[in-house]
């Protein structure tokens, strides 16, 4: 009877963790519960069984994501990241059966959501891919829940999402034991006042709002190219084709237009005529234009670079910050700078598609009280839902309107809530183009003051419960 409870945990668990994961988003909420089977069977088993079982349930969940990851990393890369996180929460499970099991600690509910929190806190502090192994983004749907992001950045919703399971499973495991009464209740009151919380923020209104109304366009896949030897009749071709989506844009009245990451690519021959085209469109049209490009520096450097130009001013010319492993060994070398200007008064900011990974990286756009963040992107067609969302938390965290343009992937405007006002998608790899007016609104948010606060809060009271762990045994020890 033992082995059949097992292995239902490790299904149920498995299964739950596997649609959660999903790349769609649709089945966040199974997250919520994924744990609590695997937390459950841990309290009854040895700590090597537990090991055992929460590796392979969290494996199973993991596997939702091996045919992404063998489409975007070499085969024994993504087999490594495949295995490395269930490796990662099996060890978490362990010392939580341990700080519930042997030390029983009342506050033993939270070491579960204190350690997982505490390794995304390391996780996105160290990750060449900042904080795209978060759990939390799963959550993007559930409105009044991320709200929380805007206090203690997406980590909060990571500690939300793993207190819940941890709290149901230490109550029925200490259902006979009135010391876990307190903290029980405790941990469903902080879930409760967060999402409360979030849905006061989803209904206020800040006051001093502005308008602004602005265009997105991908042209059809087929007319893009990254080459190491772009023709130059082909790139005047592309920027020929937006310049039309620009104009058709401009007469459905958008004030600002933005287009997605290596729209073209520009060498010394083509730049000018390219730039040209695109300075033309603005002026022409009286149009602000955001446009992202490739600029060939010599035949073995190039840099992934966004403009925003108007009435024939250059605003910015940005060089991406934070590359992709694949730019990096493909001879793009990054920048060092944001790049923030004032569009028709209002403090705006461009970065471009995985910029948006990195929590402290946008953090720096906020000290010049930016409203309006303007994203080129290029996705990699599945995770365009995942990869748009990404960007979206960042403004939940700083109070920042999102405005991104990806190819193959997701053409988003999303408030400061993180609520996608409209949304278009090319991920057929077909033209597409959004037009719609959205409010801006100055917001600082606590995080956006504050950073990480909440994950060195996290970062003390694992210490404190490993050193809890550690005291009991030496009392072991010296019995």
């Amino acid at each position: 009877m033992k082995k059949l409870w097992i292995a239902l945990a490790v299904i149920i668990s498995g299964l739950c963790w596997y649609f959660s994961f999903d790349l769609s988003g649709d089945y966040g909420y199974l997250l919520w519960f994924a744990p609590i089977p695997v937390l459950l069977v841990s309290f009854y088993t040895s700590a090597k069984q537990t090991f055992v079982i929460a590796g392979t349930a969290y494996l199973i969940g993991r596997l939702s994501w091996l045919s992404y990851l063998l489409t975007v990393l070499p085969v024994v890369m993504a087999i490594v990241f495949t295995i490395l996180f269930p490796l990662i929460f099996a060890s978490i499970a362990v010392l939580t059966r341990k700080i519930v099991v042997v030390k029983q600690s009342k506050w033993s509910v939270f070491a579960f959501p204190v350690l997982w929190s505490l390794f995304e806190f390391i996780l996105c502090k160290f990750s060449a891919d900042g904080t795209a192994g978060s759990i939390a983004y799963s959550e993007s749907n559930l409105l009044p829940l991320i709200q929380v992001a805007s206090l203690t950045g997406i980590l909060g919703i990571t500690f939300l999402v793993t207190l819940f399971p941890s709290a149901v499973a230490v109550a029925i495991y200490c259902r006979h034991n009135k010391k876990f009464l307190l903290p029980s209740v405790i941990s469903f009151l902080l879930i409760l006042i967060s999402i409360l919380y979030g849905v006061v923020r989803m209904n206020s209104t800040p006051p001093g709002q502005t308008t602004m109304t602005a265009g997105l366009a991908v042209v059809d896949e087929k007319f893009h190219s990254e080459t190491n030897n772009p023709k130059p009749g082909d790139e005047i071709h592309v920027a020929d084709l937006y310049a039309e989506e620009i104009s058709k844009l401009a007469r459905q009245g958008a004030q600002v237009i933005v287009l997605p990451e290596k729209m073209v690519n520009i060498t010394a021959t083509v730049g000018f005529p390219v730039k040209s085209i695109i300075a033309n469109a603005a002026t022409n049209n009286h149009v602000i234009i955001v446009a992202g490009y490739t600029e060939f520096t010599n035949d073995s450097i190039k840099q992934n670079m966004a403009l925003v130009v108007s009435k024939g001013n250059l605003l910015a010319d940005y060089q991406k910050v934070n590359l992709f492993e694949g730019e990096a060994m493909n001879g793009f070398v990054p920048g060092n700078k944001t790049a923030t200007f004032s569009l028709n008064n209002i403090p705006s900011g461009v970065a471009i598609c995985k910029d948006l990974d990195y929590q402290d990286f946008i953090r720096t756009y906020t000290a010049g009280k930016i409203q309006v963040l303007f994203v080129p992107a290029w996705d990699f067609i599945t995770d365009g839902w995942l990869h748009s969302r990404m960007a979206i938390l960042r403004g939940v965290e700083n109070g920042l309107t999102i405005i991104r343009t990806a190819r193959q992937g997701q053409l988003t405007i999303s408030d400061y809530r993180g609520k996608v006002l409209y949304e278009a998608s090319c991920t057929n790899n077909k033209a597409v183009s959004l037009i719609a007016t959205v409010s801006l609104q100055p917001i600082q948010t606590f995080y956006s003051r504050f950073g990480d606060w909440f994950g060195y809060i996290n970062t003390i009271a694992a210490i404190y419960f490993l050193f809890l762990l550690i005291r009991k045994q030496k009392q072991n020890l010296s019995v």
